[in-house]
């Protein structure tokens, strides 16, 4: 299967690649597993092992063996790291960012990337997005959410407009604004 071509930024060749660099290069000092690759760029474990390839090759990440398991990492010594860090984090960061600044965040149910970021993604043509639309659904504590959500502004080098639904208007989708989100793309986040 062939990548499809990354637009969220001209400098990643594929998606693939970008939500594969985003996962190493956002917990640079995390192992991963090919197969945790794969399912972060939502892709095949031979694609993802392609990329990863690719990847070692040219010494932007690195690989070791733990028995039979090959646990795979951003190279942090590479002249280029930081470079390459803030490529990602700008492009393809929202993925690997969010949902570790999610995490633990009681009664988040689901929090979902919508907007120009996720129509990129989902291969539509258009501009750079300026900034990032995120819905988090659940019954939340908002100031713990926004917190979470602004420590990581930052590294993504773009605002993120939050927004709340309850868990019920998200099931029920009776809204303008539920129904207008979902008849375009979005991504769900992996919490």
């Amino acid at each position: 299967m062939k990548p499809k071509p990354g637009l969220l930024s001209p400098l990643i060749r594929s998606d693939v690649q970008g939500l594969i660099l985003a996962r190493l290069f956002m917990a640079a000092d995390s192992d991963f597993t090919i197969t945790e690759l794969a399912e972060q760029a939502f892709t095949s474990v031979p694609t993802a092992m392609r990329e990863v390839d690719r990847l070692v090759e040219a010494e932007y990440a690195t690989d070791r063996a733990f028995g039979r398991v090959r646990l795979i990492r951003a190279n942090s010594d590479h002249a280029l790291f930081e470079a390459i860090f803030q490529i990602v984090a700008h492009s393809y960061g929202p993925a690997a960012l969010l949902p570790r600044a999610l995490s633990g965040l009681f009664g988040l149910q689901h929090a979902y990337v919508y907007g120009e970021w996720a129509e990129r993604l989902a291969q539509k043509p258009g501009p750079t997005p300026r900034q990032l639309h995120l819905l988090l659904v659940g019954n939340m504590n908002r100031i713990d959410a926004s917190r979470a959500v602004a420590s990581v502004e930052g590294q993504l080098g773009r605002i993120v407009n939050l927004q709340f639904v309850s868990a019920e208007d998200w099931a029920a989708g009776t809204s303008e604004f539920i129904r207008s989100v979902r008849s375009n793309p979005i991504l769900e986040l992996q919490l």
